[in-house]
C-alpha cells in the first residue's frame, strides 16, 4: 500500500450515523401518553377520595409512580435506536436522546392535559375542593391551615398553565430521561471496536 492510499483512508469522512428522531418520537409519544394517563388517574383518585386529614395519601404514590415510569422513556428510545440501526451509542448521544425524549414526553402530556380540560373544564376546581377538604380535616392551628390552603390553591391554579407545566416538566423529565438514556446507551448500544 503506498502513502497516497494510506492518506485517502485517513481523510475519508466518518460514516454519518442515522437519525435518532424516530426513536425519540416513538418513546416520547408512548411515555407522554402513559404519563398523561397516570396523572389523570391521580387527579380523579384525589377528587373521589374521602378527606383523611393526612399529608400523604396512596393517590400521591400513583403520581410518583407516573414520574418514575416516565423516566424510562430515554432508555426505551436508546433501545429502539440501537435495535433499529445496530449502531454504537456513546454516553453523550444516549444522554441527548434521553433528554430530547424527556422534552417530548413533557410536551405531549401537557398537550393531552390541555385537550382533557376541554372535556372536563371543572377538573382543577374539583381537585382544589378535594384538597382543601383534606386540609380542613387536618388537626392543626387554623392560621397555619389557612396558609397551607392558600398556598396550595394558588399553586394548583397555576398548574393548568401550559408555561408552568413545561417549566416544571422539561427539567424533571429531561434530567431523568437523560440519565436513563445514558444507561440505555451503555446497556443497548453496540460495543465500539478497538479499531474503528
Amino acid at each position: 500500500m503506498d502513502s497516497t492510499d494510506e492518506f485517502d483512508q485517513e481523510v475519508q469522512p466518518e460514516k454519518e450515523s442515522p437519525s435518532y428522531w424516530t426513536s425519540v418520537g416513538i418513546a416520547s409519544l408512548l411515555f407522554g401518553i402513559i404519563a398523561f394517563v397516570i396523572s389523570i388517574i391521580t387527579v380523579y383518585a384525589t377528587i373521589n377520595a374521602e378527606p383523611t386529614g393526612s399529608f400523604f395519601s396512596p393517590t400521591q404514590l400513583i403520581g410518583v409512580l407516573g414520574c418514575l415510569v416516565g423516566a424510562f422513556g430515554g432508555m426505551v428510545a436508546t433501545w429502539h435506536y440501537a435495535k433499529e440501526y445496530d449502531v454504537v451509542i456513546k454516553l453523550g448521544k444516549g444522554a441527548l436522546i434521553g433528554f430530547l425524549t424527556g422534552v417530548g414526553i413533557t410536551v405531549i402530556s401537557t398537550l393531552l392535559n390541555q385537550v382533557w380540560l376541554l372535556f372536563d373544564p371543572d377538573m382543577t376546581q374539583k381537585m382544589i375542593e378535594s384538597t382543601v377538604a383534606n386540609f380542613e380535616a387536618m388537626d392543626m392551628p387554623d392560621e397555619q391551615k389557612q396558609q397551607m390552603i392558600d398556598a396550595t390553591v394558588e399553586s394548583m391554579r397555576g398548574q393548568n398553565n401550559i408555561g408552568t407545566q413545561l417549566l416544571w416538566g422539561i427539567p424533571m423529565y429531561g434530567i431523568l430521561n437523560l440519565l436513563t438514556g445514558m444507561i440505555g446507551a451503555k446497556v443497548f448500544g453496540k460495543e465500539e471496536s478497538e479499531f474503528g
